[in-house]
């Protein structure tokens, strides 16, 4: 049976329960979705929170933004880490479930961030 997803509530749950990962939240209302199973998701995010942290100097910077097309989830952190070990391959099916892609983007010296939109 298909239920309702907030990303802004997950989000928030989602730090809730990352107490030894600090992160800066800043949050659109509206970004909701229907799905059958939102765990494979919590574990994407979980994934990609863990993944950034490892080479965070400070807070984690998530950001999710209401789009006419689609909602942006952004994940950042600055670092000046040059090399990223490869994230995991099975990512990308996951969020397929979900009409989303991701995107990493890497400048050197700079930041590491991913940027994940979801077809509305």
């Amino acid at each position: 049976m298909a239920q309702l997803v907030d990303l802004k509530k997950l989000l928030i749950l989602i730090n809730e329960n990352k107490k030894d990962v600090p992160a800066n939240l800043i949050l659109d209302e509206g970004c909701t979705f229907e799905t059958d199973d939102p765990k494979p998701l919590i574990k994407v995010l979980n994934y990609l929170i863990n993944y950034l942290h490892q080479f965070a100097k400070q807070p984690i910077e998530i950001s999710l933004d209401l789009r006419s097309a689609d909602y942006l989830l952004s994940l950042m952190v600055y670092t000046d880490a040059a090399d990223f070990p490869p994230i995991s391959d099975q990512i990308d099916g996951a969020l397929k479930d979900y009409k989303a892609k991701l995107d990493k983007i890497h400048e050197n010296g700079k930041y590491l961030q991913f940027k994940i939109s979801f077809s509305r």
